[in-house]
């Protein structure tokens, strides 16, 4: 009778302990799981803590993302004064919406320029694509250089023009030049002063291809000998004139009678009234 009884005990005590064994398995993996889950949301929190840090420092201030303009092409105006004028008239495009110009820097170094045009564009922006074309004027300075050959760059787009003599003006103070004058936009509410019976030109941008010409009234004291439009350099198997390309008009103009004189101009449609809008043009001339 004991010994049935023992092997009874024995049998339930090894119930009971597999049971206990099985239940202490499950527990453990339970808590194990929700440990799991906690440290990998107190991950997942400290990983966007600092993605959300480093956004934010990228952006603050405002940064910007810096290039060079894409230049198509370049042209090199003379203007005809003395000292002599050079411009460039650079052309290129913008590739998006928010791409704008941001500086210029033109230096010269010999008998080159070298003129850099860069962009900036703000970062992380989201903008239009659609290209801008831009035409920038770039004057250089070329006062006080001697007779040569120069060379301009702009962005990789090269040209060059030509001083025949020193660009370099008389020294001599108050003296009048013997030389006929040219004036132009430049010299626009200025005063001259030339010898009666000479003359000198008046050499204006004028675009007719758009309808807008120059008016030119002349007091009594000067005389319009010619005038004559140059329409603007052609390009090669182009014979058809340039819509919206400026020319200039050029005018020679004769003192006949001593005293304070006035050449003024109106840029308009000649059919279309004056409205006060109109650009305008005056200059004082002393005959002496």
């Amino acid at each position: 009778m004991k010994t049935g009884t023992n092997n009874k005990f024995w049998k339930y005590a090894k119930i009971i302990t597999f049971l206990l064994t099985a239940f202490v398995v499950i527990l453990s993996g339970c808590v194990d799981e929700e440990q799991n889950e906690t440290e990998s949301g107190n991950t997942t929190n400290n990983s966007q803590e600092i993605t959300g840090t480093t956004n934010n420092q990228g952006t603050t201030g405002g940064d910007y993302i810096y290039g060079t303009a894409k230049v198509k092409s370049i042209q090199i105006v003379t203007l005809e004064s003395f000292p002599v004028q050079v411009q460039v008239i650079a052309k290129g495009y913008l590739p998006d919406g928010c791409t704008k110009i941001d500086e210029i820097k033109n230096e010269g170094e010999g008998n080159a320029f070298n003129i850099t045009i860069s962009t900036k564009r703000p970062k992380g922006a989201f903008c239009t694509q659609v290209i801008t074309n831009f035409t920038e004027t770039i004057p250089l300075e070329v006062r006080g250089l001697k007779a040569g050959n120069y060379t301009v760059n702009v962005n990789g787009v090269n040209g060059s023009f030509e001083l025949p003599v020193d660009n370099v003006p008389e020294e001599t103070p108050g003296s009048m030049s013997t030389k006929q004058q040219i004036i132009t936009e430049a010299d626009n509410g200025t005063s001259i002063s030339i010898e009666n019976e000479s003359t000198f030109y008046l050499k204006l941008k004028e675009n007719p291809t758009t309808g807008y010409s120059w008016e030119l009234n002349l007091s009594q004291g000067l005389n319009n000998i010619s005038g004559e439009y140059c329409p603007p350099e052609q390009p090669e198997g182009i014979k058809q004139p340039l819509v919206g390309a400026e020319g200039v008009h050029l005018w020679e103009i004769k003192a006949v009678s001593k005293g304070n004189q006035q050449v003024m101009g109106i840029y308009k449609r000649p059919w279309e009234k004056v409205t006060g809008k109109e650009e305008n043009f005056i200059l004082n001339v002393e005959i002496v």
